[in-house]
């Protein structure tokens, strides 16, 4: 999961891009060698170490629903098998190294957002959404994933949490029974922990998209409402996308990198403070990178270091506790790419790439300008 450059919306049913598709091109066993290739060299021993020594003291790891292999219809669902052995040896790893864990179920079945490489298949429309099935097999592999982090402490001992799903359709009216399945994630997580006997202070936290994430006909689609027991809410900003970035009161589209940095600063416009005030509490941005729009409204030039250092300082510092602007920390998107990204600019959206050319600081704790904010 992760590795979607290149699968554009219009683009997606053309090629090859998604899990979906390669091991349906491929034929199961061909495949199941070429991810196996894929996740051994993607994640190794030496990124673990690389990523303690840059100070980033949590990850969030993106998965499919058929990590758990027994969820997959195989009759009519091209997924790639033995995922579950590198996650195990891979959050081992992190918590060898005293890194803390987010578990995000990124893709459901059916695919639960139209034309997007990220659902793990191109469909449009969704068909995640009103299959009870579809539902049912989404929450069967949230239960086993509860169960392995509390029954297996050797590889999963650091998980603080499980995200229900990723980005799903910002049009509530596009994801019919949202408010419902909220609910029964959170019934499904915490009823695997009761029948394990997991003591309240041991449990981990349910996360949700953030109520900004889902702005049009979202009436009664508040995370918040279906919290019990423990949950935090992740809110994503991409300033490359649209017009520019989702704030508190409305979309910014400021032109200039003093209007972006200030943005930034604020908490993204005063989106976390918002999303505090409606009880989305703790709130962390899960997604973010170093990309402005690519035509001439909020654009940065990539190779412009002090710009690219400021805008980075600004985007890490509005999104801190130390801030007080509501938010809680903060996951680049990504660790790493690898296939180099069109015209050069993969240390927009790899972190390990933008701290070896120096546009991110080694220390994700430091900043190039510890005043970027005032």
């Amino acid at each position: 999961m992760g590795g979607d450059q290149g699968c554009d919306q219009k683009s997606c049913f053309d090629g090859v891009c998604t899990e979906f598709d390669l091991v349906k091109k491929l034929g199961q066993d061909a495949a199941d060698t070429a991810f196996g290739k894929h996740w051994d060299s993607f994640i190794t021993k030496d990124d673990v170490d690389l990523i303690k020594q840059y100070n980033l003291n949590s990850v969030r790891i993106p998965l499919g629903f058929w990590i758990i292999e027994e969820t997959v219809n195989r009759d009519n669902e091209y997924y790639p098998r033995g995922g579950l052995e590198k996650l195990r040896q891979m959050c081992g790893w992190f918590a060898d190294a005293g890194i803390t864990v987010l578990l995000d179920l990124h893709a459901a079945p059916g695919g639960s957002t139209a034309t997007n490489a990220f659902a793990g298949r191109c469909v449009d429309p969704p068909q995640f959404w009103g299959n009870q099935d579809n539902m049912s097999r989404h929450l069967a592999a949230a239960k086993k994933l509860t169960e392995l982090v509390h029954q297996e402490p050797e590889h999963f001992r650091t998980v603080w949490g499980l995200e229900m799903l990723n980005e799903p359709p910002q049009n509530g009216a596009a994801a019919p029974g949202y408010a419902q399945l909220m609910k029964d994630f959170v019934s499904t997580v915490r009823g695997a922990e009761a029948s394990l006997g997991v003591e309240e202070q041991n449990r981990i936290q349910t996360v949700f998209m953030d109520k900004s994430w889902m702005w049009e006909n979202a009436d009664g689609n508040n995370p918040a409402f279906a919290a019990s027991g423990g949950s935090a809410y992740d809110a994503h900003t991409y300033f490359s996308f649209g017009s520019g970035a989702w704030g508190a009161n409305g979309w910014h589209n400021g032109e200039s990198l003093d209007e972006l940095v200030q943005f930034a600063c604020e908490g993204d416009g005063g989106k976390l403070a918002d999303g505090v005030k409606n009880f989305n509490d703790p709130i962390f941005t899960g997604e973010w990178w170093l990309l402005g729009r690519e035509d001439t409204q909020t654009k940065i030039d990539p190779f412009d270091k002090d710009s690219v250092r400021r805008f980075g300082d600004a985007q890490k510092w509005g999104r801190s506790k130390q801030a007080g602007k509501g938010g809680n920390g903060y996951y680049f998107w990504s660790w790493k790419i690898t296939n180099e990204d069109g015209g050069g600019y993969t240390h927009m959206r790899s972190y390990k790439t933008a701290v070896e050319q120096g546009y991110l600081h080694e220390d994700a704790a430091q900043y190039f300008n510890p005043n970027v904010c005032g």
